[in-house]
């Protein structure tokens, strides 16, 4: 059994995020102490004040709670700047490292090439521009902050894309995907574990290289949405029957996630690779074992 460090330690908030969800679970497999808060008692201010003053000596903050909404959510974009600012000013007065989980929605996807961190953040829509602000009020702090962007989270949490995918597989004969838009799908089991390997580091008191600011991680292999949801389907065929027979790339305008030009949102992730030895994993590899936890529900 690996020995954990004394001082290595955990608040999670958002914990019934897909990426908080996950930490829990990782935390607790790894025996690492943690204390947990789901999303909705976050946005209640009076509770969360009282929460951070109780465990002001732990040592992480992971704040995983703006993850990208669901098309149909309508979050107020104003109040997450202002929670996080209170988050900043709390965790920086108790000396805590604050984890900020963000996205490559604070892009354009306009890009031809793989977006960097040093890239200028452009999205023009509302979360992506949301994510941008926060992210940029947490490093004018001056605090001990890492922000980590992520590619199109997915998960065995029966809300999410996935499972919503895997439903009208079972439920319709056609499907139509986006051929233009490209990304990385990735996993938010893996994300826990680099928040983990983050923390870790810095427990250990590595100086060199500067660790604090933004990094990049999705997992390998970028791919249209059409792609993944091909690949998904043929995963979800070897596990249960389903009725789609055809799975059709098309952008037409009267579609949920119609793209007509290009998008592009894929992530460089050489910087957290250089600074923290991160290497990406393969999607491809994870989606059997998210769909194998997720078929375990019964569908709807």
């Amino acid at each position: 059994m690996i020995d954990n460090s004394p001082t290595l330690s955990f608040l999670i908030l958002g914990s019934d995020s897909q990426v908080g969800a996950a930490m829990v679970q990782l935390l607790k497999s790894r025996s690492i102490p943690y204390v947990a808060l789901r999303c909705e008692h976050c946005w209640q201010e009076d509770a969360l004040r009282a929460f951070l003053a109780e465990h002001r000596k732990v040592q992480f903050v992971l704040n995983a709670l703006f993850e990208q909404p669901e098309e149909s959510a309508q979050p107020d974009f104003k109040q997450w700047y202002s929670l996080a600012q209170r988050l900043q000013v709390e965790t920086h007065a108790n000396k805590q490292v604050l984890l900020l989980l963000s996205s490559a929605q604070v892009f354009s996807g306009g890009s031809a090439r793989p977006y960097l961190e040093t890239d200028q953040p452009d999205a023009g829509l509302p979360y992506g521009d949301a994510m941008a602000a926060i992210e940029q009020s947490v490093l004018k702090a001056g605090q001990q902050s890492i922000v980590v962007r992520v590619g199109w989270l997915f998960s065995d949490q029966p809300e999410h894309f996935l499972a919503c995918l895997v439903d009208a597989a079972v439920q319709q004969e056609k499907l139509s995907f986006s051929g233009k838009l490209s990304g990385n799908p990735t996993d938010s089991n893996a994300v826990a574990k680099v928040f983990l390997a983050i923390a870790e580091q810095v427990d250990c008191g590595v100086e060199e290289p500067a660790l604090w600011g933004i990094y990049h991680y999705a997992d390998s292999d970028a791919c249209t949405m059409h792609t993944f949801a091909k690949a998904v389907i043929t995963v979800v065929k070897s596990m249960t029957e389903v009725r789609v027979e055809s799975i059709l790339e098309s952008d037409s305008p009267d579609m949920v996630d119609a793209v007509l030009q290009p998008e592009n949102y894929e992530l460089s992730c050489r910087k957290i690779l250089s600074t923290f030895g991160i290497k990406q994993r393969p999607w491809r590899r994870s989606v059997q074992e998210v769909l194998t936890g997720l078929l375990d529900e019964p569908l709807s």
